[in-house]
C-alpha cells in the first residue's frame, strides 16, 4: 500500500516529525513504489555511493532520530546484517543517514530500502532530501504498510542546487513499544540528464 506525499498535509504527523535537519521550505512531491520480497533477489546496494548500506560495518553513519533505539542483527536480506529500529522513547523513530553525496542539477536520484517489521500493520516512511546550510528543502516522499516479509520500496528526488547534501530518513511513526522495524540494503543511484516533473 503506497500512502502519497504525507509532507503535503500539514496535520500528517510527517509534518512534525524530528528529522535530521530543522524543517524549511520544501518542494515536496511521492515517487514510490513498493514489492514484495524474493529471498534470491540481487543485493539492491549495486553501484550505490551511500557507504554502509547493508550495515555489515555496524551502524557507523547511521544516525537514531529522537530516542530511538539502533542496532545491529544477523538477520538480513543480503549479507550477514541488518538494522533494527525500536521505538524507545522516540515520539517518531527513525534513522537517518546525512551527507550521501553532493547533489548536481538535472540528475534524478533513486533510492531503494528494504524493510520489515514485526508486528503487520507498521507504517514505514522513507523520505530523500537535499540540506544545504543546516535547511533542507526540496523533500521527496514514500510510505507503505509493511509486515513481516521484505518489502522494497523506492523514493525519487529530482536535484534541485549544486552542492547541496543529500540525505534519506527512514521512519516508522506508529512503531510500536515491543515491535521491530528491521532495514536492510538501502541503495542510491544517479542518472543524468533526465527530469522526473515532465513524467
Amino acid at each position: 500500500i503506497v500512502i502519497g506525499s504525507l509532507l503535503d498535509r500539514p496535520e500528517s504527523s510527517a509534518a512534525r516529525l524530528p528529522n535530521l535537519l530543522p524543517p524549511a521550505p520544501t518542494t515536496t512531491r511521492a515517487a514510490a513504489a513498493t514489492t514484495p520480497a524474493t529471498p534470491a533477489a540481487p543485493p539492491a546496494t549495486s553501484g550505490s555511493p551511500l557507504g554502509n548500506a547493508g550495515f555489515e560495518a555496524g551502524v557507523s553513519g547511521w544516525r537514531p532520530l529522537g530516542a530511538a533505539g539502533l542496532e545491529r542483527v544477523g538477520d538480513a536480506r543480503e549479507g550477514a546484517w541488518a538494522a533494527v529500529l525500536t521505538r524507545g522513547s522516540a515520539r517518531v523513530p527513525g534513522l537517518a543517514f546525512a551527507d550521501i553525496l553532493r547533489v548536481r542539477t538535472h540528475h534524478v536520484y533513486r533510492g531503494t530500502v528494504w524493510v520489515r517489521a514485526s508486528q503487520p500493520g507498521t507504517t514505514v516512511q522513507v523520505n530523500l532530501f537535499e540540506a544545504l546550510g543546516g535547511k533542507r528543502f526540496a523533500v521527496d516522499t514514500v510510505g507503505a504498510v509493511v509486515g513481516g516479509q521484505w518489502q522494497r520500496l523506492e523514493v525519487e528526488h529530482e536535484g534541485h542546487r549544486v552542492g547541496a547534501s543529500l540525505a534519506v530518513e527512514i521512519l516508522a511513526p506508529d512503531l510500536s513499544g515491543g515491535s521491530r522495524l528491521t532495514v536492510d540494503d538501502l541503495a542510491i543511484k544517479a542518472r543524468s540528464g533526465t527530469s522526473i516533473t515532465g513524467q
